[in-house]
């Protein structure tokens, strides 16, 4: 019993005489140790003026985008472009022939030259005359009167060009005979097949002004004003995939229209233009 009691004696003292064991946690402060606060997940480094920058390219970009539109719906209220179609046709006949020559009288004096010219001019006007069926036109220029020679022997010349248009070579062939016979020495032969080009410009100057004159009509009937021409573009009348015929494949070119079912005896150059005007409300 005793021995129970010294025992329990000595485990209270044991108890009474060890110090407290403390187990600090995080965030509290520890006997005799400066307190700590919680560490913070650490951020990279940034500047100070990424803001300012940010902010700025912003306002670009919505400037940008902003302006197009803007003159955009500037444009539709004050004005803008308008596309209109021309066309131009110039006739021709292919089998024709423009001849010609010149009657002329020479002489010592201008009396003399008068004398041997009007003879000249009443035989070509007589042979144009009995070939009149084969003749498209005719055409002659007022006489003309020049000095040829010099003081010592001057020499005077009456003159005065014919121009006819024949049908066919037959006929041309014909016509020439006769000419040569009435003391024509000198022809001047043209088929009318050159001068395409120029009834290809003068084909593209009538769309031209059938294109300004369409413009011109809209544009009234708008209430818009004209401002100019800004793009011409020349575009072939006869679709590319549409039969050509037998005339055209022979002259060698697109842009004639004849008739397919008898002999091309006329033709015409066509041309298409396409305009664009600026206008102003």
């Amino acid at each position: 019993m005793a021995a129970l009691v010294r025992d329990g004696q000595r485990a209270g003292a044991d108890a009474a005489g060890a110090a407290p064991r403390i187990r600090a946690r995080a965030g509290t402060a520890q006997p005799g140790r400066c307190p700590r606060s919680p560490r913070r997940p650490r951020m990279a480094p940034t500047s100070k003026r990424a803001g300012p920058m940010n902010i700025a390219a912003a306002w670009i970009l919505a400037l940008g985008l902003a302006l197009p539109a803007a003159a955009a719906a500037q444009d539709i209220e004050t004005g803008g472009r308008l596309r209109v179609a021309g066309f131009g046709r110039v006739a021709w006949q292919p089998d024709l022939y423009e001849l010609a020559f010149a009657a002329v009288g020479d002489g010592a004096d201008a009396n003399a030259a008068r004398e041997r010219f009007e003879p000249a001019q009443a035989a070509l006007r007589r042979v144009l005359d009995a070939h009149a069926g084969a003749l498209a036109g005719r055409a002659q220029d007022p006489p003309r009167l020049q000095s040829r020679g010099t003081q010592a022997a001057p020499q005077w010349r009456f003159s005065s060009r014919f121009v006819a248009r024949v049908r066919g070579e037959a006929a041309l062939v014909r016509l020439q005979q006769a000419l040569a016979e009435a003391g024509v020495a000198e022809f001047e032969l043209r088929p009318f097949s050159e001068r395409l080009p120029e009834y290809t410009e003068q084909a593209q100057r009538l769309a031209l002004r059938d294109a300004q004159r369409r413009a011109l009509a809209t544009a009234q009937e708008l209430g818009w004003r004209l401002r100019g021409a800004r793009a011409v573009t020349f575009l072939d009348e006869r679709p590319w995939w549409s039969p050509q015929t037998p005339t055209a494949r022979q002259y060698g070119a697109r842009a004639y229209d004849y008739a397919a079912e008898a002999p091309a005896q006329t033709g015409e150059v066509t041309a298409q233009a396409e305009v664009e005007f600026e206008y102003s409300r």
